[in-house]
């Protein structure tokens, strides 16, 4: 960000997993620089804060009340639960994180549903989606896009947002707005607003529900409000400043100098009334609405209509009387810089687009895999596949030494391909009373302790293979160190291993070099963004290279499964 505003940037370690640090690092700054007052601006902020408020208060003033009444808003039932004893109406909610959950609550669901993070501090969090049928939802939980979710019914009508200033249980200032448009056009957070007077009762069950909280500070509270009947529903309180936040100011209402004046023991001087009717604009935003609104128009039966909206109101919606959410003639540069990385990430993908149908798709794929690589492994990446184009590095005639007796299985996250090829080793090695082999598997980039995929866990029971209990593990030094032979799926897990483990460059194979020789292909594609199908194909690629494996390290073994198999033909 460049900003006059802006006097010193703190990157600060990760308040869960490294806390100790994280306060030290934060404190340190406020002795140093002086500050007096702290104030979240992010969900995730006030969770921080929040964890770490007993050590934080003797410093200086922080801008947020006690723990157990931060966690009623960071958690969306517990803000139901008392929106319901306050009498709020609220929409029906399920929290659902698989497909199974999706099939008990499925006659219950009427479409579009709307998903919400479950816990907003959750390092999981995703912004607010909006699903149109069963089978999006059905894939997003599939991918594990959503992770656990409050899922909600969608309440028709306008986002209208009442913010609030409280202290000591009194309402200091209030404001109303209404979004005019939003991002993406289908539901997201407001690109156009309008400033506009506030409705008695709405202000009423804002302020009943933040007192029912026992809230002190600002907070957003939106509702879904539909005009034709009159009625609101609940949808959310933001204990933080809001999105909107330069709506009220430009209006006449600055809810951080209030806040600020409050908490050094002024008086705020607030206006009895604010400029309604005062639209806003967040530039950024709006350019990317109107941006997404033109390639959907560009799509196969498209309406289009959405796009004709948008262009007829744009002269009114970027008119010079709109007020900017960042611009400021003293101090333009914020602006300027986020419509220029806007400008450039918009065109950047529209390139990334059109190359993507414009060149083969091997070199599409390549192409991505080198983009997804550090330096380092970047040019492992390339040496390797130089030295396959020009046939000077055979796979299939890279043999593993006989010998080898301590193999890994790696892949991307541990929670597919590997863990199955480890299962099935162990499998044929069990079937074929071969002991003294230590089989594992690990991931170059895996989130150590995640379970299998679901998709994983239905397939491979299917090929006789259990993988209930198995939780991800990250590929160590140790690992590498210990093992005969390491076996990758695809090109990016080799140059990973070979780039960070160059003296055991030699130990690093592809697994598909034991392919039925039916499979051509140099790499085992990762199914994650794939269906069940996709898992199957890959399952069952997997089950011949590991089959050729083990005959090859076994040659004279022959598994239980097979003297059943030739006892069964000669009876």
């Amino acid at each position: 960000i460049s900003s006059r505003a802006v006097m010193h940037f703190l990157r600060l370690p990760g308040y869960q997993d490294q806390a100790a640090e994280f306060l030290e690092a934060l404190s340190s700054f406020i002795r140093t620089k002086g500050v007096d007052m702290l104030i979240p601006a992010t969900d995730a902020a006030l969770s921080a804060i929040s964890q770490h408020y007993d050590a934080l208060i003797p410093l200086l003033h922080v801008a947020c009340p006690p723990p157990p009444i931060v966690n009623r808003v960071l958690h969306k039932e517990a803000t139901l639960v008392v929106a319901q004893r306050c009498g709020i109406r609220v929409p029906r909610e399920f929290v659902i994180s698989t497909v199974k959950d999706l099939e008990t609550f499925l006659e219950n669901l009427t479409f579009p549903v709307v998903a919400k993070p479950r816990q907003k501090s959750s390092a999981e969090a995703f912004k607010v989606r909006y699903f149109h049928s069963e089978a999006d939802l059905s894939e997003a939980l599939t991918t594990g896009a959503l992770g656990e979710a409050l899922l909600q019914e969608y309440c028709p009508g306008e986002g209208v947002g009442v913010e609030m200033l409280l202290h000591q249980g009194e309402c200091v200032a209030a404001f109303q707005h209404r979004r005019l448009k939003e991002m993406p056009h289908t539901g997201g957070v407001a690109v156009v607003a309008i400033a506009e007077p506030l409705d008695p009762e709405l202000r009423r069950t804002a302020l009943a529900l933040l007192r029912g909280l026992e809230w002190e500070g600002v907070a957003m509270v939106e509702f879904r409000y539909d005009r034709i009947h009159g009625t609101a529903a609940l949808m959310e309180v933001n204990g933080r400043y809001w999105g909107t936040l330069s709506l009220p100011i430009h209006a006449g209402v600055d809810f951080p100098r209030y806040q600020w004046q409050l908490a050094h023991g002024e008086q705020p001087d607030v206006p009895s009334s604010y400029n309604v009717g005062m639209r806003w604009r967040w530039s950024a935003g709006y350019l990317r609405r109107l941006h997404a609104v033109f390639l959907g128009s560009l799509k196969p039966n498209a309406a289009g209509s959405a796009l004709r909206k948008d262009l007829f109101s744009a002269p009114f919606d970027l008119a010079p009387s709109v007020g900017d959410a960042i611009w400021d003639w003293s101090d333009p540069m914020a602006a300027l810089t986020e419509l220029y990385r806007t400008v450039k990430g918009l065109a950047s993908s529209d390139l990334r687009a059109v190359t993507k149908r414009a060149l083969p798709r091997s070199v599409v794929s390549a192409l991505q895999s080198y983009k997804r690589l550090g330096g380092g492994e970047r040019s492992v990446y390339i040496r390797m596949r130089l030295l396959r184009a020009l046939g000077l590095h055979n796979d299939r005639k890279s043999k593993i030494p006989p010998d080898a007796r301590r193999l890994v299985f790696i892949c991307h996250g541990n929670i597919m391909r590997s863990p199955m090829s480890e299962a099935l080793f162990k499998q044929f090695a069990s079937d074929c009373h071969q002991r003294g082999v230590s089989v594992i598997s690990a991931g170059v980039n895996a989130v150590p302790g995640r379970s299998v995929d679901p998709r994983a866990l239905k397939v491979a029971r299917e090929f006789g293979i259990v993988l209930d209990n198995h939780r991800a593990q990250l590929l160590t030094p140790g690992m590498v160190e210990q093992a005969d032979v390491i076996f990758a799926m695809d090109r990016e897990n080799e140059a990973l291993v070979r780039a960070r483990y160059p003296q055991s460059a030699h130990k690093v194979f592809m697994l598909s070099a034991y392919a039925d020789v039916s499979y051509h292909q140099l790499e085992i594609p990762d199914p994650y963004w794939g269906d069940e199908a996709e898992v199957r194909r890959c399952y069952r690629i997997l089950e011949g290279c590991i089959h050729n494996l083990a005959k090859s390290l076994f040659p004279d073994a022959r598994s239980d499964s097979s003297k059943a198999r030739e006892l069964s033909t000669s009876i």
